[in-house]
């Protein structure tokens, strides 16, 4: 299994339960891919919704990549960590399966899910078939307003590619998929996509050091997105969105072969 957080120990910072930061200290490595003893989370401290808020902390931190995909998850450790009984510490980890974040394992209980090249693949066929839905059916739905706040976000997204700041441009071509799936206004189809969308964070979590990257390819197709929508024009708005997918499918899979 891998180690958690590459060559990094993350300590805890007290801080109120809102805050749920955690803090890394650059200092060793782990080898053993357990969630170490000496703690990646403040304690809960308030008992309202307790299940939720492990899951939230859990699901942050796989997220964040403070723990690793194959981290072996502990239900008594992650109840010692965060103050809390075993039973939220369990149902925490059971929402998280729901969501595909993490899985069981023979012997061992449960880790953060590890998959391949194919699960990648498998993800992004489902992927493409939902955004296809629902690109479609924000060019039927989506207002004036929903358009404008598109541009003005195609505008911030220009200055980062011009930047070539790859991170924020993760961040904001999914801030674009969002707004298109919020114009669509199907939310059980959006929350499917936000679960694939976070899968696939995980098992590609070396998509942040990729190579060829091409910003302005994407810009280039979402700005045709935005126009087809725009006028309304549904079947303009999926050709457009099946070559954006296309492209990013590439460039994933690209970055999954990466060392």
């Amino acid at each position: 299994m891998p180690a958690i957080g590459t060559a990094a120990r993350f300590a805890l910072k007290p801080a109120a339960i809102g805050s749920m930061e955690l803090c890394m200290q650059k200092e060793h490595e782990y080898a053993d891919g357990e969630l170490e003893a000496s703690g990646h989370f403040e304690p809960l401290t308030r008992p309202e919704a307790l299940t939720e808020m492990v899951a939230e902390r859990l699901r942050n931190a796989i997220l964040s990549g403070a723990l690793a995909p194959g981290t072996h998850l502990s239900v008594p450790e992650i109840a010692r960590q965060l103050g809390v009984s075993r039973t939220p510490a369990r149902e925490g980890l059971i929402a998280l399966e729901r969501e595909g974040l993490v899985e069981p394992r023979a012997r061992t209980g449960v880790a953060v899910i590890a998959g391949g090249t194919p699960d990648i693949l498998d993800l992004l066929d489902i992927r493409e078939g939902l955004e296809i839905m629902t690109v479609r059916r924000a060019a039927e739905r989506m207002d004036a307003e929903g358009v404008a706040r598109l541009r003005a976000l195609f505008a911030q997204h220009e200055i980062v590619v011009e930047k070539s700041d790859l991170a924020a441009h993760v961040e904001l071509d999914a801030a674009f998929h969002g707004m298109i799936r919020e114009g669509a206004g199907n939310m059980r189809l959006a929350r499917q996509l936000v679960q694939i969308d976070q899968q696939l964070r995980v098992l590609n979590s070396r998509l942040s050091r990729a190579r060829g990257w091409s910003g302005r390819a994407v810009l280039r197709d979402h700005k045709a997105i935005i126009d087809a929508i725009e006028a309304g024009n549904p079947d303009a708005a999926e050709r457009h969105m099946r070559a954006h997918i296309e492209r990013t499918r590439a460039f994933q899979l690209q970055s999954a072969g990466q060392d």
